[in-house]
């Protein structure tokens, strides 16, 4: 009964953002998975650009995630035990139990003790399939949740220097990974080679998505009001930045002569600023959905958005099992 009375209202914004993210996982899958089906370079490169501008989708992840922890769980005493029990068995047992169908899939006809040493490795570094990173990098934040809220509470007053200094250190962070641990001589370094391997599964590689997250949380009202005012500016941002995003790409297979793998990689500077405006607009698109109540003072479409949301855990995990599936017997079948 004392929990029911300190639960914080429902935040129907968050809903479409993440079943609108998980589905653009999706998206993104389906177009890089099925580029090798285009039969010419110009088709390539637009499918490519398509690709890049669908490579939000870890970004917007990160940035859901804290904001509904921090939404929950700030200001409120850490239960430790409670938190594990729900997260064990709603996030943890989900992860492993997938990782090891994917590694049984993808590497079939192993002895019963390299399938388990696989399946421990796999979990352990989220390996088993391409799409389980985000997974790790969840439980990751789990861990460090409780240091995160003390350090939010240390921090609260000052969001934007904070947040400054945080974005900063982003574009820092992106342009050395992309500059010098993406392609060079330290790229071919033993070391680094490893450290490259599992870059996108660690944690403070992003941030700065965590922070703008917890931020957004705890000054959620006075930043609804502020997207509400200034919605169209957010979304003329939104097209501003997708234009540089696409001049960037053309330029850097077309100028620069980059590899197209360079040039869409999700890790690279030009990524920060166009996430951060994919997460404005997408946050206001919701906002201003939800601003629009109706009977029981919910927005109108609530319990599908609601449904697609509960859903995209799911979605998130089984997708690449069915895409590889389609992959590998429909496509060859289809009339060329």
């Amino acid at each position: 009964m004392k929990e029911q009375q300190v639960r914080r209202p429902h935040v129907y914004e968050l809903d479409p953002l993440r079943a609108v993210t998980a589905w653009s996982v999706v998206a993104v899958h389906v177009l890089a998975g099925t580029i090798l089906l285009n039969q010419s370079n110009v088709g390539v490169e637009v499918q490519n650009a398509l690709v890049v501008a669908m490579h939000f989708t870890r970004e917007v992840f990160i940035f859901v995630t804290a904001f509904a922890l921090v939404y929950v769980y700030y200001g409120k005493p850490f239960a430790t035990r409670r938190f594990w029990a729900r997260r064990s068995i709603g996030v943890l047992l989900p992860y492993c139990i997938w990782s090891v169908v994917y590694v049984w899939v993808n590497i079939p006809g192993q002895s019963p003790a390299t399938f388990i040493k696989t399946a421990i490795v796999d979990i352990l570094t989220g390996n088993a399939s391409y799409q389980l990173y985000y997974i790790l990098l969840t439980l990751q934040f789990y861990i460090i949740l409780p240091l995160f809220l003390l350090f939010l509470k240390r921090v609260a007053h000052h969001p934007w220097k904070v947040l400054s200094i945080s974005f900063v250190i982003q574009v820092v962070l992106y342009y050395a990974d992309y500059r010098w641990l993406q392609q060079g001589t330290v790229a071919s370094s033993g070391f680094w080679q490893i450290v490259a391997g599992f870059q996108d599964r660690f944690v403070l590689v992003y941030q700065f998505y965590f922070v703008l997250g917890g931020f957004t949380a705890l000054y959620f009202q006075q930043i609804r009001s502020f997207l509400l005012r200034y919605g169209w500016f957010v979304a003329c941002g939104m097209v501003a930045a997708l234009a540089v995003l696409w001049l960037h790409f053309v330029l850097q297979i077309r100028v620069y002569q980059e590899s197209i793998g360079y040039a869409t990689s999700v890790l690279q500077p030009v990524m920060v600023f166009y996430s951060l405006a994919v997460i404005l607009f997408a946050l206001w698109l919701a906002c201003r959905w939800a601003s629009h109540r109706y009977r029981e003072g919910r927005p109108r479409g609530h319990r599908i958005w609601q449904v697609l949301s509960d859903a995209s855990f799911g979605v998130y995990l089984i997708h690449v099992l069915l895409l590889s599936a389609i992959l590998k017997w429909v496509v060859p079948a289809m009339p060329t």
